[in-house]
């Protein structure tokens, strides 16, 4: 099996495919051998694979895919693709048992409390499988954690069995109302929420969307550097929620960029600290070529730090550090 161990610690392996499936309307899961990343790899991190291995190099550039889950013991890595363009249109027509190229684990973790309380995960689409992987490691620390999972339909919800194998209350929102609650997944957590801040149970809800969710959906995303428009840093933080009296430890986004906006400004008003998994395209994926960069709310403004690479300084960052626009 070729594996070239680079400088930062990442490998570059031709791994075989030992299992490729469809799961749901245009999702597929890929698991690849790989024992040196899978015992390597963080929740939150990604790799940058090939999606051709035979013939020519078309499409040329790697695509970044967040891993789903990594086995140290079985040596694999599991990652959740939505076929979308043709990058991915290739990369669903790989055969098991062929060998595809990747770098990786690539990128920044998220960070883990190690303080004991409840903890929300929020994903919307393919955001939802990083989130997978690190509600495994916060149930292995005895968190509290409960998932809310996003997707426009029925039938592009994914991995909502996964999380309930692990013990984990899963809540499902959909924008068509054909599955869980008709509406946003930020509309779903508000409503949490404000059940957890008056002591309510959670419940079945299928009322529409909040104006005011409504409202912060249209913050859109990360300002890069060749988006147009005012920044808007979310500004001071709000008093913190009372965690010791059952309030969150910690909200971890990841999915759309107008929803994880929506979500991060939620957070903010409600003073709970939050970690949003950004979502770029990337040339390199090692911090070279710049072509992923966003812009972060850090003084002072001229300085290079006010850029940040969601390849390497990311793809994880505090929800408002982040400078949406």
């Amino acid at each position: 099996m070729a594996l070239d161990t680079l400088p930062t610690g990442m490998v570059q392996q031709k791994a075989p495919v030992l299992v490729h499936r469809r799961i749901a309307a245009d999702h597929y899961l890929m698991r690849l051998e790989s024992a040196v990343a899978a015992r390597r790899a963080r929740p939150g991190q990604f790799i940058h694979i090939r999606c051709r291995e035979k013939g020519d190099y078309f499409p040329l550039l790697r695509r970044p895919i967040s891993l789903f889950d990594a086995d140290g013991e079985r040596g694999t890595i599991d990652f959740i693709y939505k076929v979308v363009g043709l990058g991915t249109r290739v990369l669903s027509e790989i055969p098991v048992g062929l060998k595809v190229d990747f770098l990786g684990p690539l990128g920044t973790p998220f960070a883990l409390s190690r303080r004991k309380g409840k903890v929300f995960l929020i994903g919307g689409g393919v955001g939802i499988p990083p989130l997978y992987i690190l509600a495994k490691e916060l149930m292995r620390q005895d968190q509290s954690v409960v998932a809310l999972l996003g997707a426009r339909t029925k039938k592009w919800v994914i991995c909502a069995q996964d999380f309930r194998r692990l013990g984990v209350p899963v809540h499902v929102a959909t924008d068509d109302g054909t599955a869980g609650h008709h509406g946003s997944v930020v509309d779903l957590l508000q409503r949490h929420l404000d059940r957890t801040s008056r002591g309510i149970e959670d419940s079945q809800d299928a009322a529409g969307p909040s104006e005011a969710v409504r409202s912060s959906m249209s913050l859109a995303r990360p300002r890069t550097r060749s988006s147009l428009g005012t920044p808007c840093p979310l500004g001071p933080p709000m008093p913190a929620y009372p965690a010791s009296s059952g309030g969150p430890l910690m909200l971890y986004i990841c999915g759309p960029t107008p929803m994880m906006a929506a979500a991060a400004a939620l957070a903010h008003r409600k003073g709970i600290p939050a970690q949003v998994s950004l979502e770029e395209r990337m040339g390199c994926a090692m911090g070279c070529c710049m072509g992923c960069v966003v812009e972060v709310a850090t003084e002072p403004a001229g300085s290079h730090a006010r850029f940040q690479r969601v390849c390497t300084e990311g793809p994880v960052f505090p929800a408002e550090e982040i400078v949406w626009k």
